[in-house]
């Protein structure tokens, strides 16, 4: 078995462990800006243990009181493994470009659940993730992927965080700085492989988030001066470009 079959496989299994331990650190990074990661269960006030056990725990519920900490397992863990699955079936053979790929998916079920519970992605989280990307990236650029493509990768991450950054100017605050700073980080794979597919992505995300504010309007979940949090659609966007360009891969070797 090849090593890109066998990342391929692997990868669904890799993103369902990722959102199995997703709920515990959702539910103690979920607060607001400036606020300290909760360090208890906020219904019996026992507190989480110390050190890696009060972070990477598969069960999110509370040892004392029994009430669930964070999302439901039954979204992350799918989430999880389909989006791992299907960035590792669209870029298979792509290497270090793959990797970049897969640590933003799984990272991104993290983000996503955050940014529904509290609607705000925090910066901690996404500069790591746009120094991981640029590093990994390097790598791809350094052993063969050219760096031309390196370069385009960093202006397109660079063009997506100004955009997004005007649009959160002119809407008031309606689309948030935090999600402007992910559009960046999400700029840099899409722009490896060319200014058309950061383009695709970001309308896809813009279209996506659309999509879900009629359907909530329609089932009156928001009004119509509600918001959404733009998070979960630039992360979808980003994936579904993805998953396009390795469907065409193929065909343009």
């Amino acid at each position: 078995m090849s090593l890109d079959s066998s990342v391929t496989m692997l990868s669904p299994a890799v993103g369902a462990i990722f959102g199995a331990l997703t709920p515990l650190v959702a539910y103690r990074l979920s607060v607001p800006w400036g606020e300290p990661a909760r360090a208890g269960c906020a219904s019996c006030e026992a507190p989480l243990p110390a050190g890696p056990a009060g972070w990477l725990r598969f069960s999110a519920r509370c040892v004392s009181c029994g009430v669930r900490l964070g999302p439901s397992p039954w979204w992350t863990v799918p989430v999880g493994a389909v989006s791992a699955g299907l960035t590792a079936a669209a870029l298979s053979g792509q290497g270090w470009v793959l990797a970049a790929a897969l640590l933003l998916s799984v990272a991104g079920v993290l983000l996503t659940a955050i940014d529904l519970a509290v609607r705000r992605l925090p910066d901690p989280i996404v500069w790591r993730l746009a120094v991981a990307v640029a590093a990994l990236l390097a790598l791809a650029a350094a052993t063969g992927g050219g760096w031309a493509a390196y370069g385009r990768a960093l202006g397109a991450g660079a063009a997506l965080l100004g955009v997004f950054g005007l649009m959160s100017l002119l809407t008031g605050g309606q689309l948030g700085l935090g999600d402007a700073k992910l559009a960046g980080v999400l700029g840099m794979p899409l722009g490896w492989f060319g200014w058309p597919l950061v383009v695709f992505g970001a309308l896809l995300a813009v279209l996506l988030n659309g999509l879900v504010a009629v359907v909530l309007l329609a089932l009156r979940r928001v009004g119509w001066r509600g918001s959404l949090p733009m998070g979960p659609s630039l992360l979808a966007g980003a994936l579904l470009a993805l998953v396009v360009v390795g469907l065409l891969l193929p065909a343009a070797g």
